[in-house]
């Protein structure tokens, strides 16, 4: 052999080396080491089931199995192993759930799920739900965007007025062919009573409520595509298993499918959530395997006939059993460090929670959310959040002003007779403001003390009050400053003052008598108060946890009708911060902060309240936030000493001159405690003098 020859064997040698190198280095993805001794036949060389060559691709195409190749010469994106096996039993299932960690996919598998179907089961109608139209929006939204990236499927959809993605106020649809998708808010549910859908995705699952889902959108599903076709193939397939064809009828009946699909999907929430309560009956279903006695027992009574467990199937996915890359370990790790572990459980581990555990219990939060309307002796109770209040209504600030590592933030109650309402929060901290504030020039430029205080302002021109109270150390102190500031205030501006004693008897028993500030001209309406102190600690904390027991201070109603809501008022009004959207939020965060307190003793044996202690970047400790909390103890404890003070017996003169004999209406000489009063009127204490 010459060695021209050898050199260029060598080289073919080397470089169908280095091919099975790249080869091997470009499919470790799908952790099958090397796919070139795997036994791999290609479908497509398959003999044809069909006349047409075209209908076998589509036939392959429209298989589950191969999805990863539908996805990405029809969508142009490539899959992931499990994303593949997600679709795959979607496919087959007719009532699966996804529960996943956050940042998994579970509404891009959604979106890209819902396109699959409205190609391959043309003339169907999926409906997509979430606990917002925000929600449904994001999995019509991955349809749009995988839509737009694909040249292939924008020419099948087309463009024209029943082609492509249409959007309405109350609705978007995407029309394939003759499928449609239709994202919907699902508000009280009143206005989509009636839809219909062969396949509904329900994203968020825990954010839907029960009694809508149940009555309402849990209907979509119950009646056919296609019911009189339906009635008639399933009616010839029982009179052809009557007369004993057997063969015949299981063929009429394989391509009937399965009939209408239920999804649900979403992150794992608290134990006394409806999420919890269905993905435990469909866990029993599965783990029955058909066995009738299991079934009768979860049943509760006979089984449905149509019923099979094997419809049901269940994914749980947590955030260490997907690829490695697939999340960014760094944000993980801040989420580890930072969040209360039973909510990294329930937003990474795919865990549901049976309560936070915590100094107030999250059950016991949620039964004072006025969801549903709160029974009190002056009636039933259910309200919303608002960003302005009602002259006519009383409200109560409680400020936490700390600024670097917590918000700043601001609770406002507005007082009843019988209870108190959690109505407005807002929060903010120095690095989110600094550029706002840089971006009004010069002139508007403040610090963030005094831009705090302006908003606090703004809020008492909408929110009347008499009391704010403040947390005296994390900056309370400056905010107060900045109060009675006169180079910062504007036209018609008074200065704020830190409250007055009212002498020895005065309610509010922190407070300092003859204070520097109580000659001033202003509103003495500020009251600083100092968590150092042990006894107000006490108080503020375990005053907040009767209330709560008490049904004294309730929660907003939250629900997807408020969202959409607060979203489409903010519109109207052209709001862009501060809105109605980010009060609700805000108050959402409060009840998470709320969950997380734990009660403890320093080893001096001194009651403590705070948030578990985590580990920060570069290995420091740090705890979690608590900003609104904080400000929601004081303006309760103000609330409560108000409600709670002791009206002293009115004073009356009784008695005169020498000579009269005065006495109160009821013919007694003396007035005041009645074991006293009683021992006086019979000469136990002191001897009576008569003149």
């Amino acid at each position: 052999m010459g060695k021209e020859k050898r050199s260029a064997i060598n080289k073919r040698l080397f470089t169908q080396k280095d091919r099975d190198i790249q080869k091997l280095v470009n499919e470790s993805y799908l952790q099958l080491g090397d796919t070139s001794l795997l036994d791999i036949q290609n479908p497509l060389l398959q003999p044809s089931k069909f006349d047409n060559p075209f209908l076998d691709i589509l036939d392959f195409m429209g298989s589950p199995d191969y999805f990863s190749f539908t996805c990405k010469h029809l969508f142009n994106i490539d899959l992931l192993p499990f994303q593949c096996v997600i679709l795959k039993e979607l496919w087959v299932r007719k009532f699966p759930m996804l529960i996943g960690s956050r940042g998994m996919g579970k509404t891009f598998v959604l979106g890209i799920y819902a396109l699959l179907r409205a190609i391959f089961h043309q003339g169907c109608k999926i409906i997509l739900v979430g606990g917002a139209f925000r929600q449904s929006k994001l999995i019509f939204e991955v349809m749009e965007d995988v839509w737009r990236k694909s040249p292939i499927l924008r020419r099948m959809t087309g463009t024209d007025k029943m082609e492509g993605p249409k959007k309405d106020t109350d609705r978007w649809t995407f029309y394939i062919g003759h499928s449609q998708t239709i994202a919907i808010p699902i508000g009280t549910g009143e206005k989509i009573r009636g839809l219909r859908a062969n396949y509904l995705l329900s994203d968020e699952f825990s954010s839907i409520p029960e009694e809508t889902f149940e009555v309402v959108i849990k209907g979509f599903a119950a009646v056919a595509a296609s019911p009189s076709i339906r009635v008639q193939q399933v009616s010839k397939a029982n009179e052809l298993r009557n007369l004993g064809l057997y063969q015949e009828a299981a063929m009429i009946e394989s391509d009937l499918g399965f009939g209408n699909q239920t999804v649900l999907a979403g992150t794992a929430h608290y134990s006394f959530d409806h999420f919890y309560k269905y993905w435990k009956r469909y866990k029993e279903i599965i783990e029955s395997k058909g066995d009738e006695k299991k079934l009768i027992t979860i049943f509760g009574g006979q089984v449905p006939e149509a019923f099979d467990w094997k419809d049901y199937s269940i994914f749980r996915i947590p955030y260490h059993i997907l690829p490695k890359g697939f999340m960014d370990d760094t944000q993980v790790a801040q989420s580890k460090a930072t969040f209360h572990k039973m909510h990294f459980d329930m937003e990474y581990n795919a865990c549901f929670a049976d309560d936070s555990g915590g100094f107030i219990g999250r059950k016991l939060i949620e039964s004072c959310v006025t969801k549903v309307p709160v029974q009190l002796s002056s009636g039933l109770v259910q309200f919303q959040s608002i960003i302005q209040g009602n002259p006519n209504c009383r409200y109560i600030y409680g400020i936490d002003p700390a600024s670097e590592q917590d918000n700043f933030a601001i609770i406002i109650l507005e007082i009843h007779p019988d209870h108190r309402r959690i109505v407005y929060c807002w929060t903010a901290n120095r690095q989110s403001l600094k550029q706002k504030i840089q971006s009004k020039g010069k002139e508007a430029l403040r610090s963030f003390y005094n831009h705090c205080a302006r908003k606090i302002r703004e809020l008492m021109k909408i929110f009347p009050t008499e009391h704010i109270a403040m947390d005296a150390q994390g900056g309370g102190i400056h905010i107060m400053e900045a109060m009675h500031d006169l180079d910062q205030m504007e036209e018609g501006d008074i200065p704020v003052w830190q409250y007055i004693k009212q002498g020895d008897n005065d309610v509010f028993w922190w407070e300092d008598k003859d204070k520097l500030t109580d000659g001033e001209s202003g509103q003495h309406i500020i009251h600083l108060c100092e968590f150092a102190k042990a006894q107000l600690t006490y108080d503020a904390n375990h005053g907040i946890r009767k209330d709560l027991e008490d049904k004294a201070l309730l929660f907003p109603q939250f629900d997807p009708v408020e969202i959409e809501l607060a979203i489409q008022q903010d519109k109207i009004l052209g709001r862009e911060f501060n809105t109605l959207e980010d009060c609700v939020m805000e108050i959402e965060e409060l009840k998470d902060e709320m969950s997380t307190i734990i009660h403890s003793q320093t080893p001096q044996g001194r009651d403590k309240w705070d948030t578990p202690e985590v580990k920060l970047p570069g290995a420091k400790k740090g705890r979690l936030r608590k900003d609104r909390y904080s400000a929601l103890l004081l303006a309760n404890l103000v609330a409560r000493v108000m409600e709670h003070q002791l009206e002293g017996p009115q004073h009356e003169f009784i008695g005169g001159f020498v000579g009269q004999k005065k006495k109160d209406v009821s013919g007694r000489m003396y007035s005041g405690p009645e074991h006293i009063v009683e021992k006086m009127q019979g000469g136990h204490y002191g001897r009576a003098v008569f003149r």
